[in-house]
């Protein structure tokens, strides 16, 4: 059970390859599975540490596409006769009870091979289905990057230049605008990118993040699924232990963005933030980065 890493988050397969997995990814996209089983000898024998609260995965179809992110809510690990009722139905496979949990997987997972007894460990992994996803920047998308530059918000509360020409978006989506990372935020039911959030720079621990979406793919949460996504792909490749956004004090949507990304304000930083052709006073958001 080895996770490769897909757009810079651990990947997770659900089911077995064909109409399995196809059948299990289609109930999480269109349907209310939210909660997955595991064994826990699997993740001690890959040497792979559990899913934590928090943390964002990548789900991949057959093919190892990027479909869906998910977001883990909650994870347990009980003996196989302590699976409660409760997530048997949060697996929404069709069981309906533990005891139809047990009776579902034990014939699962024995015809994979595994023995399983009462005491089992059966790691239960509760999560979301996240909106957006994050993928690395691609030069064609500098046609709709140049677009969205030009949308006042994003030139008053960000430093993009001033005008923001094509010749700009083209640079960016090459070299980053110097940023460690960035990524396009991609809604998952259309698949058209929406904005940019990016890693600016780690700095004793400390990762400083930012981020805009475009006119059309506001009002879906797009900016709050990019912070927890961002949050894991740094805890994961960086050495930082605190993520941190650095808002404008004027700025209330990115503020009310950050807090319902689950960052807390953490008081006022000594430099400043774009508004307009004037300086706000800043203000640090922060969560954990683990």
């Amino acid at each position: 059970m080895v996770f490769p890493v897909v757009d810079s988050l651990r990947s997770i397969e659900f089911g077995t390859p064909g109409e399995s997995r196809a059948r299990l990814v289609d109930f999480i996209i269109n349907g209310n599975k939210r909660a997955t089983a595991g064994l826990l000898h699997d993740y001690v024998k890959e040497g792979e540490p559990l899913e934590h609260v928090g943390e964002c995965l990548a789900m991949v179809d057959n093919d190892g596409k990027h479909v869906a992110t998910l977001h883990v809510t909650r994870v347990e690990v009980t003996r196989f006769a302590d699976v409660p009722d409760e997530f048997a139905l949060a697996e929404a496979e069709g069981d309906l009870n533990a005891a139809d949990f047990r009776a579902s997987h034990l014939e699962y997972w024995t015809c994979a091979g595994e023995e399983i007894t009462d005491d089992t460990q059966v790691v239960q992994v509760y999560f979301d289905l996240l909106s957006h996803r994050l993928r690395e920047l691609q030069p064609n998308d500098a046609e709709w990057i140049h677009r969205a530059c030009q949308d006042p918000d994003i030139q008053r509360w960000t430093m993009v230049p001033r005008p923001y020409t094509r010749e700009h978006a083209e640079s960016f989506v090459v070299d980053r605008g110097g940023e460690l990372s960035a990524y396009a935020i991609v809604s998952a039911p259309t698949n058209e990118p929406v904005g940019v959030a990016g890693l600016h720079h780690v700095r004793d621990g400390v990762a400083s993040v930012g981020y805009w979406v475009a006119p059309w793919g506001r009002g879906n949460g797009a900016a709050a699924d990019a912070l927890r996504i961002l949050r894991t792909i740094i805890g994961h490749t960086t050495q930082a232990h605190t993520v941190r956004a650095l808002i404008a004090e004027t700025n209330v949507a990115s503020r009310r963005t950050a807090e319902r990304a689950n960052f807390t304000m953490a008081g006022l930083d000594s430099d400043t933030c774009p508004d307009g052709t004037n300086q706000a006073v800043a203000l640090r958001y922060e969560i954990p980065a683990h």
